[in-house]
């Protein structure tokens, strides 16, 4: 499924609130009243959310029409959403979503462990996976020498697909950098976080 630009409606300090775009899709317009959505997060700029399904289409009757019906709590699943987004205040449709369930077996698995708690069971082979892979990601998270957990100072090493030996140091921001960076000494150059290899050593932290 491609990307949906619309004119946003709801706004959090002077911009667009993602968040709120996203809940909306669930719980106003034509979706109103069969979901709810027991919790959402935003994580970077994707939405992740724990939507239950609360009604449905009932039987066929003779003339054709299928009522709607209420689902028993006891047989309401809930699944996971994720939603890509993007903002343009510049453009009249300045909200963009790319909406996904887990069954589709999004890229994007950061999804909170609070969200992920509260899904029903599946047997989908793509959501299962999905989740898997989520829980990895909380897991790797706690790790001390993860990446994103080591301090401004520490130095790492690891071999590049030229089989040089390559030390890089965790660079405080600067520059056009917003957050902490990884430098190169030797090169005078950055690496991004999701170039270097998993299997990297670290030297000091």
């Amino acid at each position: 499924m491609g990307w949906t630009g619309q004119h946003a409606t709801h706004y959090k300090r002077g911009t667009v609130d993602r968040k709120a775009e996203c809940d909306a899709y669930f719980m106003e317009g034509l979706n109103a009243g069969f979901y709810n959505v027991l919790k959402s997060a935003l994580v970077g700029s994707v939405y992740y959310a724990a939507v239950q399904n609360v009604k449905r289409y009932g039987e066929e009757q003779p003339d054709g029409s299928r009522p709607i019906e209420d689902i028993p709590e006891a047989e309401r699943e809930t699944w996971a959403a994720v939603f890509l987004t993007s903002v343009d205040s510049r453009d009249y449709f300045n909200f963009m979503y790319k909406d996904m369930s887990e069954d589709m077996g999004p890229c994007e698995r950061q999804c909170p462990m609070s969200i992920l708690k509260l899904l029903s069971p599946t047997d989908h082979e793509y959501a299962i996976e999905w989740r898997k892979d989520c829980y990895a990601a909380i897991e790797k998270k706690k790790n001390p020498n993860t990446l994103s957990n080591l301090p401004v100072g520490a130095t790492i090493r690891f071999t590049n697909w030229k089989g040089e030996a390559v030390e890089l140091t965790k660079h405080q921001a600067a520059y056009q950098f917003k957050r902490p960076f990884w430098y190169n000494p030797a090169s005078n150059t950055y690496t991004p976080a999701k170039r270097i290899p998993e299997n990297y050593e670290v030297i000091s932290a």
